[in-house]
């Protein structure tokens, strides 16, 4: 049997973590992952804190010496909301310590995971993919019905993997899953 692949999923919101490790699971299930990848744990920090650095740290860091570190990636997910990516990308990258770098990889979002949705539900979002899915959802199920955070692991089952990857986040997250 192959070695598992252990990894630290690390966002801004913590709602997200839910998505994240549903859709990973979903390829899994779908036969675009391997089986052997494990999500190990899901933390919050902003891409500007030095809080990233200590998370990262912990989960790279061996128990004791001579021994294997506790985790194989750390898959840092940040929100560019709207503004250059290679400077969100930048600002995450400063708070990971460089002896950990190779072990680290950076997807940064052009707005938030809510693109993600929108971009597998094949809903145009222009430069606001959360008013976009509130109007969707307003327009199927009634002036009433509104987006909320917790509801966005719920839409996991539903994208269209395929129109998801026009999504340069998307294309760099599966990446960034492969051991």
């Amino acid at each position: 049997m192959a070695r598992s692949f252990k990894l630290c999923l690390i966002m801004e919101d913590r709602r997200g973590g839910l998505f994240f490790k549903g859709i990973i699971e979903r390829l899994k299930v779908e036969g675009k992952l391997p089986p052997n990848l494990i999500v190990s744990g899901v933390r919050k920090s902003e891409k500007c804190n030095p809080k990233l650095g200590r998370i990262v740290t912990a989960c790279l860091t061996p128990l004791r010496p001579h021994q294997p570190p506790p985790l194989d990636r750390v898959i840092v997910i940040v929100d560019a909301e709207g503004g250059p990516v290679e400077g969100a990308r930048i600002k995450t990258l400063e708070h990971i310590p460089s002896r950990f770098r190779d072990k680290v990889r950076i997807v940064v979002l052009e707005y938030c995971a809510e693109e993600w949705v929108c971009a597998g539900l094949g809903i145009s979002f222009g430069d606001d993919p959360v008013r976009a899915l509130k109007d969707h959802l307003r327009k199927e199920r009634g002036a009433k019905a509104d987006y909320h955070k917790f509801m966005l692991a719920g839409f996991v089952s539903k994208l269209n993997l395929v129109r998801l990857l026009s999504c340069r986040s998307f294309r760099e997250f599966l990446k960034a899953l492969q051991p």
